[in-house]
């Protein structure tokens, strides 16, 4: 019996990040040798110590339209790309598989010039940069979203597999204990605010917003608010300042957000696919406000996947205020049959079992098989 040696690249959000870890999670428990790359800066991310000794970092360089970054671009994926190709010589690795973002690309480079079989995830419904450019010499391609495969035209294999989802997420309390964890017991009905790794400003002012305009409407109502590292102070000032009353468990980032999730009744969340897909699994409804700057609108076409299936409401960042989310989020709140249908309708859009899925196929693919 063989023991495969996998790389895994995720860098750049907590998009990319947290499937990582979860297909590291999952290839771990099936004996592979697995390492998780990422660029330094995800130092930042509170999760990404949970692989422990298994991560590895490179300085990928990044995308984008700053002049100066521009002309210092070749050199530094140039560097990137030698130290990705000593990486895979030094741990002997099998194969890599990108979860998008451009912290992959310089790998993904490297292990095609040392013919090392490459896979991609992509959690997006229309596909980043870096995805369409190697999806042509990847081994497979595992979509989030079905409507992904029409933006890759030319593909060896794509596969609707899901988004690689975190044990732990799965390990939630039940719902008396998890409301108890954020003091929250005596409401009636509980709303999570979430927008992403980094936060939201636009989710942040829509929650004052219906606090200070709906006092009554929203008493009973408890908010779990997760305002992102930046904007923490600030709101937790204004909670104080301005005499916004309620029920409200203010952070920056919810470490145990799988108990954020068993508590909410409904979310109030951006478009990614990662929180996307863990509401999903964890059956929790939700109101959709995409993120109109995201690269190439795919947050727009990630909210409208869920809105046909019938799990989310969208509403554009534009009409994301609070005399607008406030008639559509109490009409669901005081309607148990309407939430449950689109608890039911998350949880069948959900895949579960997408680390599972992904990790049996890489791993048959080289020939390797469960220690």
């Amino acid at each position: 019996m063989t023991t495969m040696r996998i790389l895994i690249v995720a860098g750049g959000t907590g998009g990319h990040i947290s499937p990582g870890i979860a297909l590291y999670e999952e290839c771990k428990a099936r004996g592979a040798d697995v390492r998780l790359l990422m660029s330094r800066k995800d130092a930042r991310f509170t999760y990404v110590k949970e692989p422990g000794s298994d991560i590895l970092y490179y300085s990928a360089p990044p995308f984008g339209k700053n002049p100066f970054a521009l002309l210092a671009f070749p050199i530094r994926f140039a560097f990137a790309v030698f130290i990705s190709k000593r990486i895979l010589k030094k741990y002997s690795i099998e194969a890599v598989v990108g979860m998008g973002g451009y912290v992959s690309a310089p790998m993904l480079y490297a292990a095609r010039r040392k013919k090392v079989p490459f896979y991609l995830c992509e959690q997006n419904s229309v596909p980043g940069k870096v995805t369409r450019y190697f999806s042509r010499y990847a081994e497979a391609v595992f979509s989030t979203f079905e409507n992904a495969r029409t933006h890759l035209p030319v593909v060896k294999k794509f596969l609707c597999t899901g988004n690689p989802i975190r044990k732990k997420i799965f390990e939630a309390e039940d719902r008396e204990r998890a409301r108890a964890a954020f003091n929250m017991r005596h409401c009636k009905k509980v709303i999570l605010a979430i927008g992403g790794s980094q936060g939201a400003v636009k989710i942040n002012e829509l929650v004052v917003g219906l606090k200070k305009a709906y006092p009554r409407e929203f008493k009973d109502v408890g908010i779990i608010w997760s305002t992102g590292e930046f904007s923490y102070e600030s709101y937790k000032k204004r909670l104080q300042e301005e005499d916004i009353a309620g029920s409200v468990f203010l952070s920056p980032f919810i470490a145990n957000v799988q108990t954020a999730y068993r508590a909410s009744d409904i979310a109030i969340s951006r478009a990614g696919a990662g929180v996307m897909m863990e509401l999903a699994a964890m059956g929790v409804p939700s109101i959709l406000i995409p993120y109109p700057f995201a690269a190439d609108n795919h947050q727009d076409g990630n909210a409208d996947e869920f809105a046909q299936a019938g799990a989310a409401i969208k509403i554009s960042n534009e009409d994301a205020t609070a005399e607008k989310v406030a008639p559509v989020l109490l009409d669901l709140l005081n309607n148990p049959m309407k939430l449950e249908r689109m608890r039911q309708a998350a949880l069948a859009v959900a895949k579960k079992n997408a680390a599972a899925d992904i990790a049996e196929i890489v791993m048959k693919k080289t020939g390797a098989v469960h220690v």
